[in-house]
């Protein structure tokens, strides 16, 4: 660190000419390290494509120079805590200083957001590719018709990330009977025999491929949908047949997709997208609204499949474009596990 101070025009020189790091330590112990800035722009790019708890931040505030400083052609800007750095060179960013403990978080989070990245034309042909994938399973379009009447369930989500018993209980399922095992028909059956109505309070759940599915009428609020950290990605599907309203949401890593393009420096949630506003035929999502990546799937759904109805159509364009699937024997005869709200 010392000799970062004292003479940092060959070490900036140095990370320049090679594009090669410095480690930094100060009494032998790692606290930085000196990049190219292009490098840095990189990682902090990708980086920000994932929500990976907060950044550190150096913990001792050091002191700091009063201004710029000039070392030949570099110029060196240190940031209120006195470890941060940049470095210029004719006005140009060149290289930076950042302490272990940050560009190891930024490293970490990079790597994840790396992995969903494609370039535009890499991506538009690789989800016309699983566009033309048949569904997994018994896919979900099956159900669309006595979901749409409140039947079996008036909320479908699809939760992928954690497993169902988590998922299970961080809604507010009772814990016994998740242990237990209890099972749809059972609650159905027992309805028809004491004449109780828990069918329509319990929280039905199972795994389809990648994803947990979770089947439950959206009454009282008996479930709080509440997960920390947000899940992975979210799909949420709600039937108010008394009103006509038919929503469709999507979240990734914890960040709405607006089915709108958003406006210039807009950030917030706009709106869900109702079903009834798909037309089969007519490509329900802008290009640049953040929803377009599901257009090939839906269209080709509509290509490939027998459904006629605008729901099931849009459902099927679902299973494709995530790989959806409900169990249609198990939710039909009642064979899929569900629990109850927990006793507040």
């Amino acid at each position: 660190m010392g000799e970062l101070l004292t003479d940092f025009e060959r070490l900036v020189g140095r990370v320049e000419e090679t594009g090669e790091r410095v480690r930094v330590t100060d009494g032998g112990e790692p606290t930085g390290v000196l990049l190219p800035a292009a490098e840095l722009a990189e990682v902090e790019h990708f980086a920000q494509r994932l929500y990976g708890g907060p950044r550190p931040r150096p913990r001792s505030v050091q002191e700091r120079p009063v201004g710029p400083e000039r070392q030949g052609s570099y110029v060196r800007y240190v940031y209120n805590d006195g470890v941060r750095m940049t470095f210029t060179r004719d006005r140009v960013i060149v290289a930076e200083l950042r302490s272990v403990d940050e560009l190891e978080w930024l490293e970490t989070n990079a790597r994840i957001g790396r992995q969903g990245y494609m370039d535009p034309k890499q991506a538009a042909a690789f989800e016309e590719f699983l566009a033309r994938q048949p569904p997994v399973g018994d896919g979900i379009a099956w159900i669309a018709d006595d979901w749409r009447h409140q039947q079996p369930f008036t909320v479908l989500e699809f939760i992928k990330g954690p497993a169902p018993e988590e998922i299970a209980l961080a809604y507010g399922a009772d814990a016994q009977d998740i242990t237990d095992g209890l099972l749809l028909h059972q609650v159905r059956e027992r309805d028809e025999r004491e004449g109780t109505d828990d069918l329509h309070r319990v929280l039905a759940f199972g795994e389809g491929g990648e994803w947990t599915w979770l089947g439950y009428h959206d009454f009282r609020n008996a479930f709080s949908r509440t997960l920390d950290p947000p899940p992975a990605q979210r799909i949420t599907l709600t039937a108010t047949m008394a009103r006509g309203i038919y929503n469709f949401s999507y979240t990734k890593d914890g960040v709405y997709q607006n089915p709108f393009p958003l406006e210039d420096s807009s950030d917030v949630r706009r709106d869900m997208y109702e079903l009834i506003w798909y037309t089969p035929g007519e490509t329900p999502f802008a290009p640049n609204a953040p929803l377009a990546f599901l257009n090939p799937h839906i269209r080709r759904a509509e290509e490939a499949t027998d459904w006629t109805d605008g729901i099931a159509l849009f459902f099927a364009g679902l299973e494709r474009a995530f790989g959806l699937s409900l169990p249609r024997d198990g939710i039909t005869s009642g064979h899929v596990r569900c629990a109850r709200p927990a006793q507040r």
